[in-house]
C-alpha cells in the first residue's frame, strides 16, 4: 500500500488485484481498466502477472473473477479495454467475444460496445490517426481498432449521465461539460447522443510504461458513467427537460420520414400520427436530485492501473480513485501522476468557489446501500422533464 485510502481523494495499492480486492471494504460506483492482453508482453518477474496464463480459457476465468471480486455498487459500471490475439497460424482467437461470454456467465450485463478506432481509411485512402503496423501477409493490419466494452450489474439501476459526454449540435449553444485543461474531449450538455466509434489516438507517455491508456479514450465513461456526489439515498442524477429548439435546416422535418419536406410527407402518408409535424428538442439541465447532502464523492477503480491513466482522468473530472498494480515501481508513478492531477482538480475548484463545487469527505464515509428504480414521464408533452441518470431515489 502506497497511500492510505482515508487520507485523501485517491490510494494506489500495490500487490495482486484479487488478494487486494478481497480485503477492499470501499464501495465502488465505476471501474475502468486496460488489463494486461494475454501473451502480449510481459511486465515483471512475478508468476502471477495476468496474461501469463497457459490457455485463453485460464486467463479469461482468472480476469472475470477479479471483476466479481470488486465490491461494485448496484448502480455501478465496468469498462473494460481488451485486445484479441492470433494463433500460430496467424487465425484470431476471438478473446473479446469469449470474455463477453464469459463476463455474460458471471451475470454482468453487456449494455454498451465501443469501438477505439485508432486508425480509420477514407475512401480517397487518407487516414484518420494512426496504429502500429503489424506484420500482415495474405490478411489485413489488425491493430486499426480495439473493443470498449461497458457491463453493469443491473440495467435497471445503472447509472448513467449522458450530457455530459453529448456532442455539439447545430444551432444549439455550446456548453462545455468541463474546461478543456480537465476534460480534453469536447462535450456539450446540451447536444446530440454520442455514437459508439471514437477515434482516439494511442497514449503516450513518458514514464516507463509498454502499454499506456489515453486518458481520452478515459474521460467519456468517466464522466458518463460514475456519479460526481453520493448521497445517503444514492448518486444524483441530472434533472433534465427537453426544450423544442429551432433546427439549422433548410425544411422543416416529419416523424418518421426525417429527410422529407413536411409537405411531402402529408401528400404521401394518409395517417395523421406520421405526417405531423417533427418537433426538434434539446435537454436543459434544471438541477440534481436527490436533494440531499452529499456523503462523498464517486468512486472510480482500476485494479490493473499501470501508469495511472485511469486516475488522473478520474481526478481531474472530481471523482475519487483506486488503483492497484501488481508492481511497486509502476504504483509509485500512477501515484505521482495521481497527485499531480488532484493538484490541478484542487486548482480549478479554488477558483470556481464553494458555490459550484460541493465540499466532498474522504471516500471512507459510510456508502449508500438503498434501492433504485427508474423514473418514466410522459413523453408526448411539448417538454419532457426526466432524469439523465437510469436511478433516482425511490
Amino acid at each position: 500500500m502506497t497511500n492510505l485510502f482515508s487520507c485523501g481523494p485517491f490510494s494506489i495499492l500495490q500487490g495482486n488485484a484479487i488478494d487486494v480486492l478481497k480485503k477492499l471494504e470501499t464501495k465502488v460506483d465505476c471501474i475502468v481498466t486496460s488489463p494486461p492482453y494475454y501473451r502480449q508482453r510481459t511486465y515483471g518477474s512475478s508468476s502471477t502477472e495476468l496474461g501469463k496464463e497457459s490457455s485463453v480459457a485460464e486467463y479469461i476465468a482468472n480476469l472475470v473473477s477479479v471483476f466479481k471480486a470488486v465490491p461494485l455498487e448496484s448502480w455501478g459500471s465496468l469498462w473494460v479495454n481488451i485486445g484479441n490475439k492470433r494463433g500460430k497460424y496467424g487465425e484470431l482467437l476471438q478473446i473479446p467475444q469469449q470474455f463477453c461470454l464469459a463476463m455474460r456467465n458471471a451475470r454482468f450485463y453487456l449494455i454498451d460496445e465501443v469501438i477505439w478506432a485508432k486508425e480509420s481509411v477514407k475512401v480517397n485512402g487518407e487516414s484518420i490517426g494512426h496504429s502500429m503496423i503489424e506484420p500482415a501477409a495474405r490478411r489485413l493490419n489488425g491493430n486499426g481498432h480495439e473493443a470498449f466494452y461497458r457491463f453493469v450489474l443491473d440495467p435497471k439501476t445503472a447509472w448513467s449521465d449522458t450530457s455530459a459526454v453529448r456532442i455539439p449540435r447545430l444551432n444549439v449553444l455550446d456548453i462545455r461539460y468541463l474546461p478543456q485543461d480537465l476534460m480534453s474531449c469536447h462535450t456539450s450538455t446540451e447536444g446530440r447522443n454520442l455514437g459508439n466509434v471514437w477515434n482516439v489516438s494511442p497514449g503516450k507517455s513518458t514514464e516507463s510504461h509498454y502499454a499506456v491508456f489515453p486518458t481520452a479514450l478515459l474521460e467519456r465513461p468517466v464522466a458518463m458513467t460514475c456519479p460526481l456526489e453520493i448521497t445517503g439515498e444514492g448518486p444524483k442524477c441530472r434533472k433534465i427537460v427537453m426544450v423544442p429548439y429551432e433546427e439549422a435546416r433548410p425544411t422543416t422535418r416529419g416523424i418518421g420520414k426525417y429527410t422529407k419536406p413536411e409537405e411531402e410527407i402529408h401528400s404521401r402518408s394518409g395517417r395523421q400520427d406520421i405526417g405531423r409535424s417533427y418537433i426538434p428538442r434539446k435537454p436543459t439541465t434544471l438541477g440534481w436530485y436527490p436533494d440531499l447532502p452529499t456523503l462523498r464523492r464517486g468512486v472510480v477503480l482500476d485494479p490493473f492501473c499501470g501508469s495511472g491513466s485511469a486516475g488522473e482522468v478520474a481526478l481531474k473530472l472530481g471523482r475519487n480513485f483506486i488503483g492497484i498494480d501488481l508492481y511497486e515501481n509502476y504504483a509509485q508513478i500512477a501515484e505521482e501522476r495521481c497527485r499531480r492531477a488532484q493538484a490541478l482538480r484542487s486548482a480549478y475548484e479554488v477558483r470556481h468557489g464553494a458555490e459550484s463545487v460541493a465540499p466532498f469527505p474522504a471516500p471512507s464515509l459510510p456508502d449508500a446501500s438503498s434501492q433504485h428504480g427508474s423514473v418514466d414521464l410522459d413523453s408526448r408533452t411539448s417538454e419532457k422533464q426526466s432524469y439523465a441518470c437510469g436511478v433516482t431515489a425511490s
